[in-house]
């Protein structure tokens, strides 16, 4: 079973070999990816693999597949999982039916994670959590990092200014069973859409909010047919994580396994240090393109309607068979959502 502390926390001294003092083996890895090199943060990535190859002095080479070439959003988690790539980076919010364990560590309940760095905190205590892992076992998969976006908020085509300007909104919806119960509760219509495909919805009116990250709009340019943007925070999220198929990793040297652990714990730092300056210039870029921040005239009467969503996961949870298996996870959802104490930014 994969080490706690070779994902989150102090080095055991075991494994504490610095980059100068290993002789790493030549390796040459592949790894899917299912979104654009120039996608937001997926910049990490990329980092994380060229720090790989530069701390081993080149003898650790990874190939990335970009954009889907080797396989889709979808796809990617059976070519792990069957060893078809060593890694592959995916939404595991998109499999909660086949990682209903994992899948919650990527933040799918909304306002329980007020920021990044507690959705941050929340993913990797999950995934370290030991039903977690059992889970990850028999899915043959090993969480190597995770990106973490500024906060989810409504982007849409008309202005946000009450919670009775949410009823009959065409929102996107992602994250599995749980974000559409959060949306219906205020009446927004959740539809699934893939990100590729936001601004085409909004386009055409089969959206009329997008519910992600504000750099998206930087992005996608969605100012252009979504201008307003509402403060109401619905929480922080993890999207897309990197795994490594757990037989090929657990065959590699401690020194390599480690050396992958470190260098993701750093880009994922640097990645949420750089969040507020993200956050901020795409504010900006929305604002001098014409965009306007509403704000929620009732924000009580939002937190009032609100469900707690770590109470209907309970509930689905126990349902399901998965009782006894969240009880480690519990306590992580209950402390992340301490935090929560307004719905607005």
């Amino acid at each position: 079973m994969l080490k706690r502390l070779s994902i989150m926390g102090a080095l055991p001294l075991a494994l504490a070999v610095t980059a100068a003092q290993a002789d790493y083996p030549r390796m040459t890895l592949q790894m899917a990816h299912p979104l654009p090199e120039t996608w937001p943060a997926a910049e990490w990535d990329k980092w994380w693999a060229e720090e790989i190859e530069r701390r081993s002095d080149g003898n650790i080479q990874i190939q990335i597949f970009w954009a889907g070439q080797i396989a889709g959003l979808t796809e990617v988690i059976s070519l792990v999982s069957s060893g078809g790539v060593d890694l592959g980076v995916f939404a595991q919010a998109v499999h909660a039916s086949d990682m209903p364990l994992t899948s919650i560590g990527g933040g799918l309940l909304n306002m329980v994670s007020v920021d990044p760095r507690t959705a941050n905190w929340l993913a990797g205590e999950t995934y370290a959590a030991p039903t977690t892992q059992e889970e990850l076992a028999d899915l043959n998969l090993v969480p190597i990092k995770w990106t973490v976006p500024t906060e989810y908020r409504l982007q849409c085509n008309t202005p946000i200014n009450s919670t009775s300007d949410l009823d009959g909104l065409r929102v996107r919806a992602v994250g599995g069973a749980f974000v559409p119960i959060w949306m219906e509760s205020f009446g927004i219509v959740p539809t699934r859409v893939q990100a590729p495909e936001i601004r085409e919805g909004l386009q055409r009116g089969t959206l009329d909010c997008n519910f992600g990250p504000i750099e998206w709009s930087t992005f996608f340019d969605l100012h252009e047919v979504a201008p307003y943007l509402s403060d109401i925070n619905t929480g922080s999220f993890t999207t897309f994580q990197l795994y490594a198929n757990r037989e090929a990793f657990e065959s590699w040297p401690e020194a390599v396994q480690e050396l992958f652990m470190e260098v993701a714990r750093e880009a994922m730092e640097r990645d949420l240090a750089e969040l507020d300056e993200v956050r901020a210039r795409s504010l900006e870029h929305f604002r001098e393109a014409g965009g306007q921040v509403t704000e929620l005239e009732d924000p009580d009467r939002l937190m009032e309607m609100a469900p707690d969503m770590v109470d209907v996961w309970i509930q689905r949870m126990n349902r399901d068979g998965y009782g006894d298996a969240i009880e480690p996870l519990i306590p992580l959802q209950r402390k992340a959502q301490e935090g929560f104490t307004s719905p607005t930014l």
